[in-house]
């Protein structure tokens, strides 16, 4: 999901008035909090000239913060009170707004589960929340929040467009706010952007779900690996020396915030993914430097985990990146590591180019098939796309036609009517004439006999 500026356009059906959408906003809210972003994008959507629906979703039964914190472990959805809107086919842009439970909330997921007709949807997101949003952003509270938000949607066909995240407690990250009102702004123009093409556009968000997912790791790799320095140095039973842990947390405090300038930036994005794989592979041979020899020989079973962890980006040149900074790596080690005969050169490099070149190529079919896979989505919304058009030319045509047919029907009508019109004169005419005659020759031959 995407909390940042887009990469790439967002896609959606073409709409013929990108300024005359309609829109639905639904959302659960608890304190109130997340109603008045709800209340805020409406205020503006219909500034801008859209039509929009609200409906706020209800549980049947409201909790405290506690009673919801424990049962959203347990559960993924709780029973709601019946809405007034439950097919959104007729809706070009759908909003949907929830508190931030480091997950979805249950009676949002509940409404989203009842919903008919967000296959190929765009859905604006929109989450309240305690903390600072970027604090909250790039942590696991948010980022799980998106996970099962986006997963949700997806089952039913959805993509999300965009989102936003406001403070409930910083004021000055509040919706009301001059962070607010840029940051709403920005979501709504987000919504009315013209479409592009779905490759494009999931190409384009994947790279900024990559940098945003390491962003979240390198974040709690941080703030975990100095609370464990902290207290392990207290115990005695630390891994480290200090001055150890700091080299090793400057290095990973640079990546990160090279990675945060990027989406800070909202660029650069594609880089991420060499910066962490340059990061990880240099922590890791400077780390069996300092351990040496308890890691020993395990160092290259540290790098291909590496090569396996970057096929996930379906990317296979940051794979032989990695490789090529692994192999500089290794022959740092062999030259520096205490314990040299542990080391087999011509072994070990052949290993980690095997293992890279094996990751590799496999990351290298995943990529096509994911493309693959793009395009064909792409065909059939294009085919989907052409269908809708045409089958609202030829209803346009069917009511054109009608409204004609309807005209010369009535004018036939009219001058049926006319023409029964001027018999029924004529008859009563002929009939009058005749019933005139009559009587003429009833007169004639009552003067006949009184002569």
């Amino acid at each position: 999901m995407v909390d940042e500026a887009k990469a790439s356009s967002p896609p959606a059906l073409p709409q013929a008035e990108a300024w005359s959408m309609k829109i639905l906003i639904a959302y659960y809210s608890r304190t109130g909090q997340t109603e008045k972003v709800a209340e805020a994008i409406q205020t503006e959507l219909k500034r801008r000239g859209h039509s929009v629906d609200i409906e706020k979703v209800r549980p049947i039964k409201e909790r405290s913060w506690r009673g919801w914190f424990f049962l959203r472990i347990f559960k993924a959805e709780v029973p709601i009170r019946e809405a007034s809107i439950k097919n959104v086919s007729n809706y070009d842009i759908i909003c949907l707004g929830s508190p931030n439970w480091s997950r979805l909330s249950l009676p949002l997921a509940s409404y989203i589960k009842e919903l008919n007709g967000l296959e190929y949807k765009n859905v604006g997101v929109f989450r309240a929340t305690t903390l600072w949003p970027r604090v909250e952003q790039y942590f696991f509270s948010a980022y799980l929040f998106d996970l099962t938000f986006s997963n949700a949607l997806h089952k039913k066909g959805a993509r999300i467009i965009d989102s936003v995240l406001f403070s409930s407690f910083f004021k000055i990250r509040s919706v009301d706010s001059d962070f607010g009102r840029k940051t709403l702004k920005s979501f709504c123009d987000n919504l009315e952007r013209p479409i592009t093409s779905p490759k494009d556009y999931f190409l384009g968000q994947k790279e900024v779900e990559n940098t945003r997912l390491l962003l979240v790791l390198f974040s709690s790799l941080l703030l975990v690996s100095l609370v464990f320095q902290a207290f392990s140095s207290i115990w005695g039973t630390a891994i480290f020396t200090w001055q150890e842990y700091f080299s090793l947390f400057i290095i990973s405090l640079f990546s990160y915030l090279a990675m945060l300038i990027m989406m800070a930036g909202k660029t650069g994005f594609f880089f991420a993914k060499y910066i962490a794989g340059l990061t990880l592979v240099s922590l890791l041979t400077i780390t069996t430097l300092f351990l040496s020899p308890e890691l020993g020989r395990f160092i290259l079973l540290g790098y291909v985990l590496i090569f396996v962890l970057f096929s996930f980006f379906y990317d296979p040149g940051a794979v032989f990146f990695v490789g090529a900074i692994t192999f500089f790596g290794y022959l740092y080690l062999l030259f520096n590591y205490p314990l040299r005969e542990l080391l087999h050169p011509a072994v070990d490099i052949s290993f980690i180019f095997f293992s890279m070149g094996l990751v590799g190529f496999i990351t290298k079919d995943l990529r096509v098939h994911y493309i693959s896979l793009l395009e064909a989505q792409e065909e059939m919304e294009t085919a989907r796309t052409a269908l809708e058009v045409k089958v609202a030319a030829r209803t346009r045509e069917l009511e054109e036609f009608s409204k004609r047919l309807e005209g010369e029907v009535k004018e036939r009508t009219e001058e049926l009517q006319k023409r029964i019109e001027e018999l029924e004169r004529f008859q009563r005419l002929t009939v009058d004439r005749e019933l005139r005659m009559i009587e003429l020759k009833k007169e004639i031959k009552k003067l006949k006999k009184e002569e």
